[in-house]
């Protein structure tokens, strides 16, 4: 950790100047006393630094065990007996490379017993997919064999519905006239089944006395209106009410007069484009509607001596004969039954080869299905879980190196079950790492990526590093970390002990000296430096310097006025190194420059300003130490010699 300048200089201060400057300050102060005595300053000593641009670094120390960054162990679940093991303690290995075999026998067998039982249900499932598979290809023959009689039926269906169509649309007037008729023979009908009822109803309550001769006349009169509506204009004999000149007559009759019309209610069905379906019909008259109105107006005059006229109608059975026989003859002229039957063959073909296609795309799409299930169960029986697991069993027991390395440790014995947590362990030794702990105090300034100096007790070198990991908490007052060596070296090796300088800060091109050789002047920073003299009789001058980074025993100084090869002085407390004090007769100020110069004050033969220290004689056991190579860290203690 760094230290601030007043802490280093308050260590100074107490173990050693304090001291030594009470005794001065009392001899001083006697000297005083007795007016005019001279004094003399003897050095025994005098440390010096010799200015040199270096690197400054301050760093947290730790110390650790070196292991290797990258480590594998060879473990399995198995156990299977050790077969056999190819690799000793010391051996380099690559990655992949087999160590240890197991027994595999029994497991052979098993494998062997479960491929044949995957070939059996193998060869079912191929010949239920051979099946499927040929039963879809017929299914999809016959689809495709039909298409194209699908496709030439609709072909001839679309031929014969053009004409048939244009022949329907040239009878869509001739086919309403007739529709038209026919309903209104049909309604005539109707109405005169009713009016005969009520007629013969009539007639019946005449003769019991129960209406007048009026209402008879009324009733029989409306029932020779209704004849003339439904048989007016037709002579006795068949009429045709048919649309179709080919088709064969039906016909009914009646000889009495109640039912003289004879056929009520014939009807045929009516014609729309695209479609036609014929009825056939006619009608057999018995009795003329005159005749039957003669029979009424003198059945009438007989019960009644009343004489009624013959009303007339709107002889709607002989309209619908007319329209018909128009029908008729404009369907012979367009040729429309050929044409019709054409039609209804190309449509009956055509309808067909949907139904056979629909049919054959239906079996086509359950061969397919079949043929899906078939091809999963092959797929699935072409795998089995439980073979795979006895493979992969199998594979398991050639115990492989994870990782290039060298083998450290191996526990298996060749005859004994291979169970245990690691079976060997390989370490990289080429690529090492150092397993410190950094205290409480210190993690604050420690981050990953820092650089790191390593050194252990078997070797004078130093490594470079990097921290590459600190744990996240602590363990007993210090936290776990680790650093990566990043130099190559024969040297050290697994298992060593080693230090480690975490590099917090690192000032480069600077010069350096002990802490203890800045001194403070009302706040301002000085050295002293070397103007003339050698060993303790060396006088300096203090210059002004500005201080920069610091570490626990050194600290960077610099100022216009220094120069690489400067001697500075390794303390600037005066008093470090002064052997003996002596008296005689001196004045007043002799004795304050004494004073002075024991406390690095102005006056007497102390520096000021540029001046040089007092001489204060002694012995030569000077000496300085280059920027380069810094001196140990002081101890507070009084030796002599190149001390630097």
């Amino acid at each position: 950790m760094k230290r601030i300048k007043a802490m280093s200089k308050k260590k100074k201060i107490i173990t050693t100047v304090i001291s030594l400057a009470l005794v001065l300050v009392i001899a001083a102060t006697a000297i005083l006393l007795h007016g005019g005595k001279s004094s003399k300053q003897s050095y025994s000593f005098i440390r010096t630094t010799t200015l040199q641009k270096g690197t400054l670094e301050d760093s947290i120390s730790a110390t650790g065990t070196v292991s290797s960054a990258k480590t594998s162990k060879v473990t399995t679940e198995l156990t299977y007996t050790v077969k056999s093991i190819s690799v000793s303690v010391g051996d380099k290995v690559r990655k992949g490379a087999t160590l240890i075999t197991l027994d595999t026998d029994e497991l052979e067998k098993q494998i062997e017993k479960e491929e044949s039982n995957l070939a059996k249900q193998l060869s079912s499932a191929q010949t239920q997919y051979n099946s499927a598979l040929k039963s879809y290809n017929t299914a999809k023959s016959k689809l495709s064999s039909n298409a194209t009689e699908l496709k030439s039926a609709k072909s001839d269906y679309n031929s014969a519905k053009t004409p048939y169509n244009n022949a329907v649309a040239s009878l869509k007037s001739y086919q309403s006239a007739y529709d038209s008729a026919l309903t209104a023979y049909n309604n005539a009908g109707a109405k005169y089944n009713t009016a005969l009822a009520a007629y013969n109803k009539a007639v019946t309550n005449y003769k019991s006395g129960k209406i007048s001769a009026a209402k008879l006349q009324k009733s029989a009169k409306a029932y020779m209106t209704a004849v003339q509506n439904y048989l007016g204009g037709c002579a006795v004999g068949t009429v045709d009410i048919s649309d179709s000149s080919s088709s064969s007559g039906v016909s009914t009759s009646s000889s009495s007069t109640a039912n003289a019309a004879g056929g009520q209610n014939n009807s045929a069905n009516s014609m729309s484009a695209g479609t036609q379906t014929t009825s056939s019909s006619s009608v057999k008259v018995s009795k003329t509607a005159t005749d039957i109105c003669k029979e009424v107006v003198s059945k009438v005059y007989t019960l009644t001596g009343k004489t009624l006229s013959v009303p007339s109608g709107t002889n709607t059975l002989s309209k619908l004969a007319a329209k018909a026989q128009a029908l008729r003859n404009t369907k012979a002229a367009c040729n429309y039954d050929s044409l019709q039957s054409a039609y209804e063959t190309a449509k009956s073909a055509y309808e067909q080869a949907q139904t056979t296609y629909e049919q054959y795309e239906n079996e086509l799409s359950q061969a397919e299905t079949q043929l899906s299930q078939a091809k999963t169960e092959l797929e699935n029986a072409s795998t089995s879980d439980n073979l795979d697991e006895l493979k992969s069993q199998r594979d398991e027991c050639q115990l492989k190196a994870e990782q290039d390395g060298t083998v450290t440790a191996i526990s298996a014995t060749v005859g004994s079950a291979c169970n245990m947590e690691a079976a060997a362990t390989i370490q990289d030794l080429d690529s090492l790492q150092v397993d410190i702990t950094i205290k409480e105090a210190d993690i604050n300034n420690a981050k990953i990526g820092q650089a790191c100096h390593i050194t252990d007790d078997a070797s004078s070198e130093t490594l470079d590093g990097k921290l590459t990991q600190i744990d996240p908490t602590s363990n007993e007052g210090s936290f776990g970390a680790t650093v990566t060596i990043t130099s190559e070296s024969t040297d050290i090796h697994v298992g060593m002990n080693a230090s480690v300088d975490i590099i917090v800060s690192s000032s480069e091109d600077v010069y350096q000296v002990p802490i203890d050789a800045v001194g403070d002047d009302n706040g301002t920073s000085f050295v002293y430096r070397k103007i003339s003299g050698e060993g303790t009789d060396m006088e300096f001058e203090k210059i002004n310097v500005t201080t920069g980074e610091s570490n626990d025993y050194y600290i960077e100084i610099s100022s216009d006025e220094l120069a690489e090869g400067d001697v500075v002085r390794s303390n600037a407390d005066l008093s470090e190194g002064v052997e003996t004090v002596s008296s005689g007769s001196s004045d007043s100020s002799n004795s304050g420059g004494l004073l002075a110069g024991l406390f690095g004050g102005g006056g007497g033969n102390m520096p000021q300003g540029g001046g040089s220290p007092p001489d204060m004689g002694g012995s030569s056991n000077s000496g300085s130490s280059s920027g380069g190579d810094m001196p140990s860290p002081p101890s507070g203690g009084m030796g002599g010699g190149n001390n630097g």
